[in-house]
């Protein structure tokens, strides 16, 4: 069941959502060649939340165990969607860096209405909206990069013993409780082999899949969302998976869409291989609950057992850098074969909410459609599609 909080993110998600144009500035507010914390990620949300007021919107989806927000942005207007998740492993942090730098680009190129590498970003961005959780593990990240001066006294003796015993969190992958997130998730969940058999900083798949709170909210978020891709990054080894539990008759993912990210960034694809074959994260639910293509991003160079340098970044944003536009066009592809087209006129006699999606948990609390005449262009169950200013926007039949 998905939480108060978070179906009441949809519907306060947009006020203000007029005047993009008259309000927006173009300039780059995330600086990702750092050691980029929690706390620099949760500002620059914010920033840039309030500098493209309509293109990036951004809520909490509850808070971890230590009390730190695990945020959800939405970045661009449309009614297709895709969703990016990053961190899910604390000593992965560099993969927000690169989430957050791409919410960064792109809303600077979709203002200017610029390119990149050859995408029209406003065109991309106002058929679909990609959504991000560009941090899915704060308290592991913070614990990996500050250590126990960031956690309250009373946890540090708890915290070193599932470190075995170490002071020095470099390796830390976990999250504050010392549960591995991408191993949460109820994809063949108990063919996972524990080989931590309680919570560690690294491995331990907890007692039951969705245990963590924030496993649980991106999976919330995933259902509300709908995404018709999703990507997942990590680290490291620059390879690409885009498969899961091949053999027995669950969905095979998409190796076209596969091979061209993989061309697109220079990383291996990773073929169906028992040997290399995984459970428990985030992808492999996905493909196995939606029926639609996941992938894992695994980026840079193996470091060994503690962060990529920051000095790996540039390279990885180079790779990087086009395959969230990519990605949201292929999303916009595939919703527009699950809706159907229709030319079609209708006359409205009264005010009507509107909604992002059609679905009523997407409902735009302050934006309505006025009576008049219009052209709808598309219908899904029990909702019409039309165009409007604020763009491709769903009234109720």
């Amino acid at each position: 069941m998905l939480k108060k909080g978070l179906v009441l993110f949809i519907t306060f998600l947009f006020i203000g959502v007029s005047g993009l144009s008259d309000k927006a500035e173009a300039a780059s507010y995330v600086n990702p060649y750092q050691t980029y914390t929690y706390e620099m990620m949760t500002n620059d949300i914010k920033t840039l939340a309030q500098k493209y007021p309509g293109l990036v919107q951004y809520s909490s989806l509850g808070k971890t165990p230590y009390g730190r927000d695990i945020w959800a942005v939405k970045l661009g207007r449309g009614d297709a969607t895709v969703l990016y998740n990053a961190s899910h492993h604390a000593r992965e942090w560099i993969t927000t860096n690169i989430v957050m730098e791409m919410i960064d680009q792109y809303s600077e190129k979709y203002v200017l209405n610029g390119t990149m590498d050859g995408y029209n970003v406003a065109h991309v961005l106002n058929n679909t909206s990609i959504w991000f959780v560009p941090m899915t593990n704060p308290d592991g990240v913070t614990l990996q990069q500050k250590g126990l001066s960031a956690f309250p006294a009373g946890a540090h003796a708890n915290l070193i013993k599932m470190n075995g015993g170490s002071k020095d969190f470099k390796r830390w992958k976990s999250n504050g409780e010392g549960i591995d997130l991408n191993r949460q998730y109820p994809a063949r969940w108990e063919d996972i082999n524990n080989n931590a058999k309680a919570p560690y900083y690294k491995d331990y798949k907890g007692k039951v899949p969705l245990q963590t709170t924030e496993a649980k909210a991106v999976s919330a978020l995933t259902y509300l969302v709908d995404p018709e891709i999703t990507n997942s990054y990590h680290t490291a080894g620059r390879i690409l998976y885009y498969h899961f539990n091949y053999g027995s008759n669950t969905y095979e993912g998409d190796k076209t869409l596969g091979s061209i990210l993989a061309n697109m960034t220079g990383y291996r694809l990773i073929p169906p291989d028992t040997s290399l074959s995984s459970s428990g994260g985030y992808k492999d639910w996905f493909i196995q609950t939606f029926k639609r293509p996941g992938f894992t991003f695994e980026l840079a160079p193996y470091a060994g057992e503690t962060n990529p340098p920051v000095s790996i970044f540039s390279e990885e944003w180079n790779r990087n850098k086009k395959a969230g536009l990519y990605m949201a066009i292929e999303g916009d592809k595939r919703w527009e074969k699950r809706i159907t087209a229709l030319t079609k006129t209708i006359t409205l006699t009264q005010k009507v909410p509107l909604h992002d999606r059609p679905n009523i948990k997407h409902k735009m609390a302050a934006a309505s459609l006025y009576p008049g005449t219009y052209q709808v262009n598309a219908s899904f169950g029990n909702f019409y599609r039309i165009q409007t200013i604020l763009g491709a926007k769903w009234i109720s039949k």
